[in-house]
């Protein structure tokens, strides 16, 4: 279904604008998911998109790299019927809140119209647009809708959240007065940039614990990486693919969000403009939620072999794919989820170890992050050390992602710490591991 959407999308991105020259490269993206999301035993009241009714959606984010020129993707995969869109427009976000700098808004075009049609089933790229951004700068991507459309592809996000206007075009108002306010993101999922050389962009592909439940706003783990990167004066856009609840493979049941990761990965990672590097973290799901619906529905717990042999495999398929597709792979540890109410399990801890186990040896990674040994309780091997745990035992606060990121190897991005002072200390890298010292 989606090789159609790329081929429609490929017909109507637009080329470069006239007189530009350099490398799309992605800045900023998040990854879809079908909306309304069908409940299931273990997700019996899933979260709800709002519709949109002759209203303006403005969404905020914030860009990884640099450019001249910027286009958008939008994106409709899970939309059963087209959306008109009335106009869109971009501008830089003031310093705080939802207000633009209504200096620098711009109006965009797909096929030089700045009203379209965003195809059922289908995603499209804007027309480029000169415009300069910065690394680190707040973007407002304003998009009036004339009639009503529930936002079918949309991504969920509990710490970003979008505004909705009242009647009317609003894509050229300094902020909305009476707005209400929505989760996530509707149809925008990409934010591209024209670097002068081309950029290496590492995409982050994950669950929950990617996409930075339970951290605040620009603390979810790939968010903290791309601040060590920059404060090291390397230029690697991070860009988060984690979807809540989502699972690698889904083989007992997909009762999270968005599809597995194994059908994301060809539209969430190799679509994304300049990808050079994967990072890949995803199983607990494949764990945690077919044992709390076995819970729920008072069924026997899973067999660990059952549960760890299909993310194994799955793992090991989008890696290699990835691979042909000319990207580098890392890989990361399942990160100790004991005393995680219902989810946790003796079989399901087995389950872990044995995925762990894998990622640790497996030849197709380049390196593997170590996120159980950064965050594991030594005295309670099975449970995450207090200092990092949110609260939930599988969630980690802002210093547990922190401790995330830090596991990370700034090398194997081309990046030495030196770069930015020659008095800081070079990280020593163990490859097999993923630990770094300064």
């Amino acid at each position: 279904m989606f090789a159609l959407a790329l081929v429609v999308a490929s017909a109507l991105a637009a080329p470069a604008a006239m007189g530009a020259e350099g490398t799309w490269t992605t800045a900023w993206g998040v990854a879809p998911l079908r909306n309304p999301i069908e409940p299931n035993i273990q997700l019996p009241q899933p979260p709800k998109n709002l519709p949109i009714a002759g209203q303006t959606v403005r969404e905020m984010l914030t860009v990884g790299v640099g450019g001249g020129h910027v286009r958008l993707h939008l994106d409709n995969r899970y939309g059963a019927t087209p959306v008109d869109i009335g106009a869109i427009t971009v501008a830089r976000a003031a310093a705080h809140g939802e207000s633009i700098e209504v200096s620098t808004l711009m109006h965009l075009t797909v096929q030089g119209k700045r009203a379209f049609t965003l195809p059922a089933k289908s995603a499209i790229d804007t027309d480029a647009l000169p415009f300069e951004l910065h690394a680190g700068q707040r973007l407002a991507v304003s998009l009036y809708v004339p009639g009503r459309a529930e936002p079918a592809s949309w991504h969920t996000d509990s710490r970003m959240r979008q505004s909705l206007s009242g009647a009317g075009d609003h894509t050229g108002d300094v902020s909305f007065t009476d707005a209400t306010t929505a989760p996530g993101y509707d149809w925008l999922t990409r934010v591209d940039v024209m670097t002068a050389t081309p950029t290496p962009v590492l995409v982050a592909l994950g669950d929950s614990i990617t996409n930075g439940f339970r951290a605040s706003v620009g603390n979810s783990y790939p968010e903290q990486l791309a601040a060590r990167l920059a404060n090291a004066g390397c230029v690697t856009p991070v860009i988060n693919m984690g979807i809540d609840g989502n699972p690698v493979a889904g083989a007992l049941g997909n009762f999270g969000q968005g599809e597995p990761m194994l059908e994301r990965l060809s539209p969430d990672v190799l679509s994304v403009s300049g990808a050079r590097f994967l990072l890949l973290l995803g199983g607990i799901n494949d764990i945690g939620e077919p044992t709390m619906a076995a819970h729920a529905a008072g069924l026997a717990q899973p067999d660990a072999n059952a549960m760890a042999t299909p993310v194994i495999a799955a793992l090991q398929r989008i890696a290699e794919r990835a691979k042909q597709h000319g990207l580098t792979v890392y890989g990361a540890t399942l990160p100790p989820f004991g005393g995680t109410e219902n989810a946790f399990t003796p079989q399901g801890e087995v389950a872990r170890q044995t995925i762990n186990a894998w990622v640790r040896q497996a030849t197709v990674y380049q390196g593997v992050a170590d996120f159980d040994a950064a965050l594991r309780d030594p005295a309670q091997p099975t449970r995450m050390q207090t200092r990092f745990d949110s609260g939930d035992h599988i969630h980690p606060n802002d210093e547990g992602y922190r401790a995330m990121a830090q596991a990370v190897p700034l090398a194997w991005l081309g990046c030495q710490a030196g770069h930015a002072s020659r008095s800081r200390k070079q990280h020593r890298i163990s490859k097999r591991t993923g630990t770094a010292g300064e």
